[in-house]
C-alpha cells in the first residue's frame, strides 16, 4: 500500500502554454518533512517572452519511508474552489527528457493521471490564470467520486507547500494571435492565425434561413503564435442584425479556445468582431441564398419561336429565377430543388402540361439547368430531343416545397423573314468603353423569330475605335485567352466624341433586310446614383445603384476586367446595426448597375456611401462613388417627401407629383411652400386672408404661422423662428426647418458639388 507521495516544485510560466501569469510562491505536497526540492531546468522562447519550466517530481515511499518500486497511478489536480478541480492547472509531459508518462483524464477539469514507477515521475507544470490554489493528489480519480472529500488525499506536512498564489502580469495583448476555424458551414474557413486588426480572407458561409448555423472556433495564442492563453475573456460582436451569434462573451478554456455559432438571416457579407484585450480581429461571414423557396419566369417568348431553333438557344427566350424565403437569388441548386430524383425513370420536378400532338417529348426528357455564369435557369432536353413540332408548349417547373412556375410559348414553322431586329445591351457607352450585341433575329410575317446567323454587321461613327462584326478568339502561345463576342464595338477615348452617336447596321443580303441600332457616347462615368431614398426597417432592402455621367445619363462602364463594390455607413440612428452589401442578382458588368442590399434594425435616417472600384482590361483603375441618405421606417409608417430647389416636382413616397411653387433659397435660408409640404403628409391647411395666418393640423398638432412674423405657435405655445414667412406669387413660403420640425418631421438637406442645397428630404 502506498502511504507516501512526495511532490515538490517551483512554479513559473510554462512556454508550452503561454501562461500569462507570474507565480509568487513555491509549493510542495509531501507526507513528511524529509521531502526535498530540486529545480532541474529552464528555457527561453522567442518574441522576448521568458518562461522557466517548473519541474515537479513525484516520489513514492513505503510506510517505512523508503522508496517504493511499485508502479501506480496518481491523480493530480488543483482547487481554486474547494472540491472543484480547476482547469487552470496544466501538466505537460511532452518533454522527452521527463521520466514516465502523464495522461489527461479530463481535459476540461484539469485532472491528470500520472503513472509512477521506479519510485519517481517527473512533469512540467503551470497555472494558466491568477488565483489562490490548493494542490491535491490521490490514488482515486476525483472525477469519479461522488464528492472530492470522500477521497483519500495525500497532504503536505506544511500548509505553505500546498497553497499557491498566482498573480497576473501585465501583457501586451495586442501582440497576441487568434486562430480562426469553422465547421458545419457550407464552406469551411481554413484555419488561420490572425494578428491585431487582421481579418479572414475566406468567409464563414451560412445559409440565409436563420436556422442552419456554422460553428466557429477561436484559439488564443501568445505573441509567439504557438503558446496558448487560457482563462482569458473574449468579447464578440457583429456589424449587422442580418447575422446572429450564439454568444457575445466567452472565456478561453484550458486549451485556449472558445466556440460560438453563427446564423444568417439575410444575404450579404458581414463581420464578426472578436476582441481580446487590445487584440481585435475580424471574421468575415458570407450569408448565401438558402434553399429554394420560390420560382418565377423572368423571361418568356414574346413571339413564336422557330421550330428549328435549337434548345441551346432557348436561354435567350426562356429564363427562370429561383429565390429563397428572403428573396435572395439561389444558384447552383439543380441537385437541391429541380434536379433528377433518385428514381431516374421519373422526372417529377418538371412536367409538360401541353404540347403538340406530334411531339414525342416526355417529362423525363426535360429539366432546367443554370446558364453558365448567370443567376438564372433555362430549359434543357435529353440529347437528340427538340421543341421541333408546331403548336403550343406549356411546361411547369415544381420546387420541392410545391411552388411552381409555368411558361407557355408557341412554336411555328419559320417562313421568309420580313424584318431584321438588332438590339444592343447598352444604350449608352462611356469613352474608351465597349458595347456588346444582345440579340440579332429574323422575324417572319407571323411574328416568328429566329437567330439571324447569316446577317452581316457594320458600324460607323467617328467615335468607333474598333469593331468586330464576327466573334473573334484571342490566343497567346496557342492558348485561348478570351473570345470577343460578335458585334462588339469599342469607343475612342477622345473627349470630343462625347454626345456623338455610333450606328450599327445589320444587313441580310439573302432576304434584303436591314436593321439599325444607335449607341450614344457619354462622358466618362462620374458617380453612382441610387434609385430609392427610402427603406424598411429589418428588411433586406434591394436598391439599384447606377453608374452615371456628370449629366445623370446612365453609363455602362464596359471594358471592365474586374470590379469591387464597397460601402461606408456615414451616419445611422444611435445603437443601430446597419449593413450594406451587394446583392447576388446584380448586373454591373454589362449595364453599370448593381443592387445594394441595405438593412437597418432601427428606424431613422441612414447615410450610405457606395464606392465602385473598376479595373479595365488595360489595367487602368477607376473609382466611382455616390452618397445617399435613406429614411428607414416601418411598413405604412414613415412617409418620405422630397423637394428640390427650383423644381416644381415633389416626390411623395417615391410617387412624383407637381406643385405650383418651387422651394427657394433666400439669404442663406431655405423656404418651401407650406401647403404643399403639409398636405404631402396628410395635414389640413387653412389660410386666413384677413390676418394672413396659415394654420395646419397634423396628427393632433396645430401649427400657426403668420406672414411677415417670425413668431409662430405649436398647439398654442409661442415659438420664434430666425426668419419670417413671406408670400411668393400666391403661395406662402415658410422656413423649412421650423415648419417641418414643428410637426416632428425630420429635415435632411443634400448638397451639390458647390455646397449649395440641392434636395430636401422630409421624413415623418
Amino acid at each position: 500500500i502506498l502511504t507516501l507521495l512526495c511532490f515538490l516544485f517551483t512554479l513559473m510560466p510554462v512556454a508550452a502554454f503561454a501562461a500569462p501569469t507570474d507565480f509568487s510562491a513555491t509549493a510542495s505536497i509531501f507526507a513528511t518533512a524529509e521531502a526535498k526540492a530540486e529545480i532541474t531546468k529552464s528555457a527561453q522562447t522567442a518574441d522576448g517572452f521568458d518562461y522557466d519550466y517548473a519541474l515537479a517530481q513525484i516520489s513514492l515511499k513505503n510506510a517505512a519511508g523508503s522508496a517504493s518500486k511499485t508502479t501506480s497511478t496518481i491523480y493530480l489536480w488543483a482547487e481554486a474552489v474547494s472540491g472543484q478541480p480547476s482547469d487552470a492547472f496544466v501538466v505537460d509531459a511532452t518533454d522527452a527528457e521527463l521520466k514516465n508518462p502523464v495522461t489527461v483524464v479530463n481535459d476540461e477539469k484539469g485532472v491528470y493521471a500520472v503513472t509512477v514507477s521506479d519510485s519517481v515521475a517527473e512533469l512540467n507544470i503551470a497555472f494558466l490564470r491568477a488565483g489562490n490554489y490548493t494542490l491535491k493528489a490521490s490514488l482515486d480519480n476525483p472525477l469519479e467520486a461522488e464528492e472530492v472529500k470522500d477521497l483519500v488525499l495525500f497532504g503536505g506536512a506544511n500548509a505553505n507547500y500546498t497553497t499557491v498564489v498566482v498573480n497576473n502580469t501585465v501583457q501586451e495583448t495586442e501582440k497576441w494571435k487568434l486562430g480562426v476555424a469553422s465547421k458545419n458551414a457550407i464552406t469551411n474557413v481554413t484555419p488561420v492565425i490572425l494578428g491585431d486588426d487582421e481579418k479572414t480572407s475566406d468567409a464563414v458561409v451560412v445559409e440565409a434561413n436563420g436556422v442552419k448555423t456554422a460553428e466557429v472556433t477561436l484559439t488564443l495564442y501568445a505573441a509567439n503564435g504557438t503558446s496558448i492563453v487560457a482563462g482569458y475573456p473574449v468579447a464578440l460582436d457583429t456589424n449587422s442584425a442580418n447575422i446572429e451569434i450564439s454568444n457575445t462573451a466567452l472565456t478561453t478554456n484550458h486549451n485556449g479556445q472558445v466556440s460560438f455559432k453563427v446564423a444568417g438571416l439575410r444575404e450579404g457579407t458581414y463581420n464578426v468582431y472578436a476582441t481580446v484585450g487590445d487584440l481585435d480581429v475580424i471574421i468575415l461571414v458570407q450569408v448565401g441564398a438558402s434553399i429554394a423557396n420560390d420560382i418565377e419566369v423572368i423571361k418568356a417568348p414574346e413571339a413564336p419561336v422557330a421550330k428549328d431553333e435549337k434548345v441551346a438557344d432557348y436561354d435567350d427566350v426562356i429564363r427562370f429565377q429561383i429565390t429563397d424565403v428572403n428573396g435572395n437569388v439561389v444558384t447552383n441548386c439543380n441537385d437541391k430543388c429541380v434536379g433528377v430524383p433518385a428514381n431516374s425513370s421519373e422526372y417529377a420536378y418538371v412536367t409538360i402540361l401541353e404540347q403538340p400532338a406530334a411531339s414525342d417529348l416526355k417529362d423525363k426528357n426535360i429539366w432546367i439547368e443554370q446558364v453558365a455564369g448567370e443567376n438564372y435557369y433555362t430549359l434543357a432536353l435529353t440529347s437528340g430531343k427538340q421543341f421541333d413540332k408546331e403548336g403550343t408548349y406549356s411546361v411547369k417547373v415544381i420546387l420541392d416545397n410545391g411552388r411552381s412556375a409555368v411558361v407557355t410559348w408557341e412554336v411555328k414553322k419559320f417562313v421568309a423573314p420580313v424584318e431584321l431586329k438588332l438590339v444592343y445591351k447598352q444604350e449608352a457607352v462611356e469613352l474608351n468603353g465597349t458595347a456588346e450585341l444582345d440579340s440579332l433575329v429574323y422575324v417572319d410575317a407571323n411574328g416568328v423569330e429566329k437567330y439571324a446567323k447569316d446577317a452581316k454587321l457594320a458600324a460607323n461613327g467617328y467615335a468607333v475605335r474598333e469593331f468586330w462584326p464576327e466573334a473573334e478568339a484571342v490566343y497567346e502561345d496557342d492558348e485561348l485567352l478570351y473570345t470577343i463576342p460578335q458585334g462588339t464595338v469599342q469607343v475612342k477615348a477622345d473627349e470630343k466624341y462625347i454626345g456623338s452617336e455610333i450606328n450599327v447596321t445589320a444587313v441580310s443580303e439573302r432576304y434584303n433586310l436591314v436593321a439599325n441600332a444607335t449607341i450614344k457616347v457619354t462622358a466618362d462615368a462620374a458617380e453612382l446614383a441610387f434609385a430609392d431614398k427610402t427603406a424598411e426597417v429589418n428588411v433586406n432592402n434591394k436598391i439599384d445603384v447606377q453608374v452615371v455621367d456628370a449629366e445623370g445619363n446612365k453609363v455602362a462602364p464596359t471594358n471592365v476586367s474586374k470590379y469591387e463594390i464597397y460601402y461606408v455607413v456615414l451616419d445611422k440612428p444611435a445603437d443601430a446595426k446597419v449593413t450594406a452589401t451587394t446583392s447576388s442578382d446584380s448586373d454591373f458588368a454589362s449595364k453599370g448597375v448593381f443592387t445594394m442590399a441595405l438593412t437597418s434594425n432601427k428606424v431613422g435616417n441612414v447615410t450610405v456611401q457606395a464606392v465602385a472600384k473598376l479595373t479595365t482590361n488595360t489595367g487602368v483603375v477607376k473609382y466611382y462613388t455616390g452618397t445617399q441618405i435613406f429614411a428607414v421606417g416601418t411598413e405604412g409608417v414613415g412617409d418620405v417627401v422630397v423637394m428640390s430647389i427650383g423644381s416644381n416636382e415633389i416626390v411623395i413616397n417615391d410617387a412624383k407629383a407637381t406643385i405650383d411653387a418651387a422651394p427657394i433659397v433666400e439669404n442663406n435660408r431655405t423656404f418651401v411652400p407650406f401647403r404643399a409640404l403639409a398636405e404631402a403628409f396628410g395635414a389640413t391647411v387653412a389660410y386666413d386672408e384677413a390676418t394672413q395666418a396659415v394654420t395646419a393640423e397634423l396628427n393632433g398638432v396645430t401649427v400657426v404661422m403668420t406672414i411677415g412674423s417670425a413668431e409662430y405657435t405649436v398647439n398654442g405655445e409661442a415659438k420664434t423662428a430666425d426668419v419670417a414667412p413671406f408670400i411668393n406669387g400666391s403661395r406662402t413660403m415658410v422656413p423649412v426647418r421650423f415648419a417641418a420640425e414643428a410637426f416632428g418631421i425630420k429635415v435632411i438637406p443634400t448638397y451639390d458639388e458647390n455646397g449649395a442645397t440641392a434636395d430636401i428630404l422630409f421624413n415623418l
